[in-house]
């Protein structure tokens, strides 16, 4: 999926209920909609004068999705922009907030790990 990382998380959940949507999902494809459309002509605005300063921030929502799994982004902020970000359903059924976070960090932190060997070497 390719979209822009500010509605990145949005849009996934979205994609989710397109085979059975209801009222609800209707009114949420219509407020993004509407978002892109006001946002059309912002640009991306990326500064790496600050290589140094590395910050992964990883979040998580708790049985969001109709199977009652939960839902995680993460994203790369290096500099002035996000570099790298992700949007995905959780693989595994929590049962707490707290353990989808965990579960959460642990799907991110693969991609935390290369990337910092990557920018690192």
């Amino acid at each position: 999926m390719w979209c822009q990382r500010d509605n990145q998380t949005a849009v996934a959940f979205i994609m989710t209920r397109v085979k059975e949507p209801d009222e609800d999902d209707w009114l949420k494809l219509r407020r993004v909609l509407k978002y892109l459309y006001g946002v059309v002509y912002l640009s991306l605005t990326l500064d790496a004068s600050k290589m140094s300063l590395i910050r992964w921030w990883v979040d998580a929502l708790f049985a969001v999705h109709h199977d009652l799994r939960s839902h995680m982004g993460a994203v790369l902020l290096l500099g002035k922009g996000g570099v790298i970000s992700m949007s995905r359903k959780q693989k595994l059924n929590t049962k707490s907030s707290t353990e989808a976070e965990v579960v959460g960090v642990d799907d991110a932190s693969s991609q935390i790990l290369w990337t910092n060997y990557f920018i690192k070497a």
